[in-house]
């Protein structure tokens, strides 16, 4: 509901008219009900005044924009949240997709495509799905189905994808049907044959949902996570176990792929702290002299090494046989999490290891530097680190209506943190936990497959035991005995921490369970420590990461409302990019047709049928060789980010946004659904390799190459 601005009188403060000649706007997918209301859009039309004078170029330093009203047909709605109706979600409602927009920012480019009169294509979320399903008809009727009749109501051009043939009038989808659902199919009739019941809003089977069903129906469950009917996941599996095998055999200081950390380009020399200017500077041992502070920038790691990284590659790089783009560590840029400009992720670098520092100790390397001399990106990096993500969810179990899903993985802030890393917590005196699971708990599981929430309440638990650098007090053990030598590289599960000094169990050995928020960062070995801060203390970054989640809890605006967390689905979700390693990732990602790989699936299994192998699109006649020509071969680019470390674009996760008790968005309106035949002929039907040598280069234009036009090639007989 639009109300008029309280500051209008305020010579700052301009309401913006907007132009309501042209809107696609549809009130008919407004959704009604008890639950339903209508919000002030005051601050709504105040974040998008903003956005689009900063599009424009128009704003001025010092005024306040307000828009009049929202476009005809758009409305902001609210809902109380599920897990705690006190707080009541908000979502602009009206795009004839039949879905809404869940902030300002996924709004504005559909927005500004209405201001300009849509004289180009909308490139907002919702219009680049409801183009994909308008191009993805289907091109024939499945084997075993009735020849529609006649007298059907034809489709109406635009309506939302679910919405009944003729039902002009009605008020939308109802929730919890699922997307897609043809129109006027009666009850109990599949989709399509051979198709699960429960799947989640791409299409694939919802193992999620289907334990819980399975948990409702037996009393008590307990299974492994196997998502067999999932690309992602089927792609993700051997590349993403053999990376957290080499995590065990990894030290804690080398940074991990997703993680976000300091770097710089390069330095000659090495950082030593100047007690002139109170700040970490670059010193030169041949001269004597400080050179100034490196140009700190915050960044995600996005490849490591394929050659070993050793110690002293922290301070100073040693020989390597490979170049620097096998050698280094592949950092780009942070981009802005809160805005749709991502350009920062094209300003990367392959840097060796003493170019980068743990993103946890920034005050250490920052002090001394003025914040308006700071790259943005830090700022941009301090915003997520109150946010964390699950990585590889393997275990289901639970006794109803209670649940628990256990997982191999865990970002938090800056850091990935696995089974059987040595973490700090804080205690008044830093205690270290070894991990040794990782949990999401399910507190009253909803039975409805409909229902866009698995539980009523979630929470995240990390478990292990306990350990301390000081003697514990404990009423049934007067005397404690610390560990012997062998027993600390046992737990710790590597050399070296016995420099830390004497280790004690603390609650005589049992196993500990905290929440995210108690944990600081990973324990670092005693060498690394003294390489990177020139002391033991293991606790200098301790202040600095509770000040960037009270940051980050002010920042991000994605933070529900009385929550000091944000919870993603996955991590790239949580950093808000929409590329790494100069690939699209997750939803944005151009080869990701979910139909295509499910029926490749289908073939590869010995399950498909004549629909299947049409969905596939296999290119190629029988009796010719064929050339992998889809984008079924694409999926390694994806799979390869995912399998990582990242957990990729993971469509079953259980939650999206919020923390403890919140899972607003758990199974959004996010599928990227592609399909389409791609044009092939014979000329494209056979494969030829040939060596790099034999690869023409250049063009008519270019000078010194040996590209020809073919006119003028040589005749071979």
């Amino acid at each position: 509901m639009s109300t008029s601005p309280g500051s209008g009188d305020d010579e700052n403060f301009m309401v913006i008219p907007i132009d309501q000649t042209f809107s696609d706007g549809d009130q008919n997918t407004w959704p009604t009900g008890p639950g339903f209301g209508l919000p002030d859009d005051h601050t709504y039309r105040e974040k998008l005044a903003s956005l689009w004078l900063q599009k424009t170029g128009a704003a001025e330093a010092g005024m306040k924009y307000v828009l009049d009203t929202l476009p005809e047909g758009y409305a902001l709605i609210d809902r109380p949240r599920g897990t705690n109706p006190d707080i009541r979600d908000r979502f602009l409602y009206g795009h004839p997709y039949g879905s809404y927009f869940y902030s300002t920012i996924q709004f504005f480019p559909h927005f500004y495509y209405l201001m300009t009169g849509g004289a180009g294509p909308c490139e907002c979320l919702l219009c680049e799905k409801m183009a994909k399903r308008d191009q993805s008809e289907p091109m024939g009727r499945p084997m075993g189905t009735p020849t529609p009749k006649s007298t059907e109501s034809p489709k109406p051009v635009g309506r939302p994808p679910g919405r009944p043939a003729g039902s002009r009038k009605s008020v939308g989808r109802p929730p919890g049907r699922p997307v897609g659902r043809p129109p006027g199919r009666p009850p109990g009739r599949p989709v399509h044959s051979g198709e699960p019941g429960i799947v989640d809003k791409e299409g694939t089977p919802d193992v999620f949902k289907m334990a819980v069903a399975e948990l409702r129906k037996r009393g008590s469950l307990s299974t492994a996570i196997k998502e067999t009917a999932s690309m992602d996941w089927r792609a993700e599996r051997p590349r993403l176990d053999e990376y957290l095998e080499k995590l065990d055999m990894q030290p804690a200081y080398l940074p991990r792929v997703g993680e976000l950390v300091l770097w710089t380009t390069g330095f000659e020399g090495e950082l030593a702290w100047n007690p002139a200017t109170k700040s970490i500077q670059i010193y030169s041992p041949t001269d004597g002299r400080y050179n100034g502070t490196p140009e700190w920038r915050a960044g995600v790691v996005g490849q490591v090494p394929e050659e070993e990284v050793m110690l002293q590659d922290l301070v100073e790089t040693a020989p390597k046989s490979s170049g620097i783009n096998y050698s280094g560590f592949r950092v780009e840029t942070f981009p802005d999490p809160l805005s749709m400009d991502k350009s920062y992720s094209l300003h990367y670098r392959y840097v060796p290891l003493k170019c980068i520092k743990p993103f946890n100790a920034y005050e250490v390397f920052l002090q001394g530097i003025p914040r308006p001399q700071l790259h943005p990106s830090i700022e941009y990096a301090l915003t997520i680190m109150s946010s964390f993500s699950l990585l590889d969810k393997y275990h289901f179990q639970g006794t109803w209506p209670n649940a628990s899903i256990s997982c191999r993985g865990i970002f938090i802030g800056a850091e990935l943190l696995a089974i059987g890393d040595a973490v700090r917590l804080r205690t008044p005196p830093v205690d270290i936990m070894v991990i040794d699971k990782i949990t999401l708990h399910l507190t009253n599981c909803i039975e409805d497959p409909t229902s866009p929430q698995l539980a009523e309440q979630y929470k995240v638990r990390i478990s292990g035991k306990v350990y301390a650098k000081h003697a514990p007090k404990s009423r049934h053990d007067i005397h404690p005995q610390p560990l012997n030598p062998d027993q600390v590289a046992d737990v710790f599960q590597t050399l070296g921490m016995t420099d830390h000094g004497s280790w004690y169990r603390v609650h005589e050995g049992k196993t500990i369970t905290v929440s995210q928020d108690m944990i600081i960062g990973r324990c670092y070995e005693p060498d690394a420590l003294q390489l990177l801060f020139g002391t033991l203390d293991c606790t200098l970054d301790a202040a600095g990461v509770s000040k960037a989640r009270a940051y980050s809890q002010r920042a991000d605006h994605r933070i529900a409302e009385g929550k000091t967390w944000f919870w993603g689905d996955f991590r790239t979700q949580t950093l808000a990019i929409d590329s790494l390693n100069g690939e699209d990732v997750g939803h944005y990602s151009e080869t990701r047709d979910v139909k295509m790989w499910r029926a490749n699936l289908k073939i590869i299994d010995g399950d498909a049928n004549p629909v299947d192998m049409r969905m596939a699109k296999i290119p190629g006649d029988p009796g010719r060789p064929s050339k992998p020509k889809s984008s079924f071969a694409e999926v390694g680019k994806l799979s390869k980010l995912v399998s990582t470390g990242l957990g990729g674009t993971d469509v079953s996760n259980t939650v999206s946004e919020a923390e403890e008790g919140s899972g607003q968005g758990m199974y959004g309106e996010d599928e990227r659904e592609s399909e389409g035949d791609e044009e092939m002929n014979e000329q494209d039907e056979e494969e030829f390799v040939a060596r790099l040598d034999q690869l023409r280069g250049g063009t008519e234009e270019s000078e010194g190459g040996d590209w020809v036009p073919e006119s003028k090639r040589p005749k071979h007989v």
